[in-house]
């Protein structure tokens, strides 16, 4: 417990640094502005006192600054955390009664302003380091109760009222530190809150898509058998609105079951050679009805520096191309959608996907990436969709160590540019995978599964290559 605290504390100092960093320029140009005013009002003599002063503090913050390092020493993090913040306000503060008891009466209200500014300035650390707002605030509180006691012209009355009032504030500022910690306590309890129900969130769609999907595997599974039937021709019709409804909504499954897996930080990227060639063309290939229906053309075009096998996800890389290309032929109606490939200076491939659809205004590209966010509110009702897809493609790209940029004008059609790091590698030996598959022809199988639906495609599937079948559920 003792070392978290350390390593807390080494937290704070490290934050009070860069502070103190940042403030610099105005502690230095105040400072100047103290020691001109100082040098006409009392002389040479004051004002290079104060110059030295101030140039001994910033060195020893300077010094500070360079050899920080998180240690958990409790003992060098008290000191760095008040050492600092104490010098500065004990000269500061001397400076300002000094001011205040001998100078004209410009010096004075200057000096009663540092000390109520040094104030303020203590008040910036209440919510990150108490005790640094203390060393910071003490001395200016002890110069403004030493004033009307050392004031020559102040009566008692006056040293009492002075005294009161001085009081007022304390309790003022105590007030306002107190309000700042419970606001920032409210702030830290409600981030927690919203990350534990961001947390509970995904795990809640994770489970909810894992258990949708299986009875739509079922659902696309025996539909898939059943056009194995004799048919009629209103009974086919019928099946393949089916399956585009199944797979349709399959889609969508795995769209939140993929977005649940990233936010929760659980998704596991592999990292296989992959004929980055072979998987555009089976992409074309997916999608090469689709285009011919509409009346697109559909074309792959494969730069002279493309590398044939290249590390990474295929899968997830598929998923990206696999996406885009849907989109690039849902809001395409006359043209053709390119499929581009090629390498950059920087040893990344780039996949391009072009198309001459109705293209993208600068309003709708700032959202296309959004989740659950389309580009316009009528293309939901138009085309279908969640809005999920090209935003999972991004946060893959990310997860890859890649990005993907979009550009577009309306009318003129729109260009996605995928940039991924996916190292050049030598094509792998053969492997079982390319070895002819097995003759299931009378073969006897075995299948095990708790779930009807699931015994029912599995059943479907072997039957149709003719092996004879046994079913359990356990």
């Amino acid at each position: 417990m003792l070392g978290l605290k350390a390593l807390l504390d080494d937290g704070v100092e490290g934050a009070m640094l860069v502070m103190s960093r940042r403030s610099r320029i105005a502690r230095l140009g105040a400072s100047a502005l103290i020691a001109g005013l100082l040098a006409l009002h009392f002389g040479l003599k004051p004002c290079l006192i104060w110059v030295l002063a101030i140039l001994a503090c910033e060195g020893w913050v300077t010094y500070l600054q360079i050899t920080f390092k998180p240690t958990g020493d409790r003992v060098r993090v008290r000191w760095m955390r008040l050492g600092p913040p104490s010098a500065f306000a004990l000269v500061w503060a001397v400076m300002a009664v000094l001011c205040v008891l001998n100078g004209p009466g410009a010096m004075r209200y200057a000096g009663v302003l540092i000390l109520f500014g040094m104030v303020v300035e203590g008040m910036r650390y209440a919510v990150s380091s108490p005790s640094a707002m203390l060393s910071l605030t003490v001395w200016p509180f002890a110069a403004l109760a030493a004033l009307p006691i050392a004031a020559p012209k102040f009566s008692m009355w006056d040293r009492a009222m002075a005294l009161v009032f001085l009081a007022g504030l304390v309790g003022y500022v105590l007030d306002a530190v107190r309000t700042m910690r419970a606001s920032a306590r409210a702030r830290e309890e409600a981030e927690a809150k919203a990350l534990e129900a961001s947390q509970a969130k995904s795990a809640f769609l994770a489970m909810m898509s894992h258990e949708l999907r299986t009875p739509m595997n079922g659902v696309l599974g025996l539909a898939h058998a059943l056009r194995g039937t004799k048919l009629d021709a209103q009974q086919a019709a019928y099946l393949e609105m089916i399956e585009a409804s199944g797979h349709g909504l399959m889609t969508i499954l795995n769209d939140i079951l993929d977005l649940s897996k990233i936010e929760a930080g659980k998704l596991a990227l592999e990292v296989a050679p992959f004929d980055i060639r072979k998987l555009a063309l089976q992409t074309r290939a997916v999608w090469s009805e689709s285009a011919r229906l509409k009346g697109l053309d559909l074309v792959v075009e494969v730069g002279p520096g493309t590398p044939p096998w290249v590390t990474g996800d295929a899968a997830r890389v598929r998923q990206i191309l696999m996406n885009l290309v849907s989109n690039a032929l849902k809001f395409t109606d006359t043209g053709r959608v390119v499929i581009r490939l090629d390498a950059d200076d920087h040893e990344r491939i780039r996949i391009l996907v072009i198309d001459t659809g109705m293209g993208m205004s600068r309003e709708q590209i700032d959202r296309v990436f959004t989740p659950f966010a389309q580009g316009d509110p009528t293309i939901a009702r138009r085309f279908g969709g969640t809005g999920l897809g090209l935003s999972i493609c991004r946060q893959l790209a990310e997860r890859m160590g890649g990005e993907i940029i979009v550009s577009s004008e309306l009318g003129s059609g729109s260009t996605f540019t995928v940039r991924l790091p996916l190292p050049v590698t030598a094509a792998p030996p053969a492997t079982i995978a390319d070895a002819p598959k097995p003759e299931l022809s009378g073969a006897r199988v075995l299948v095990v599964d708790d779930n009807l639906a699931n015994q029912m495609v599995a059943r479907a599937i072997l039957e149709a290559v003719g092996a004879v079948v046994a079913v359990a559920n356990d």
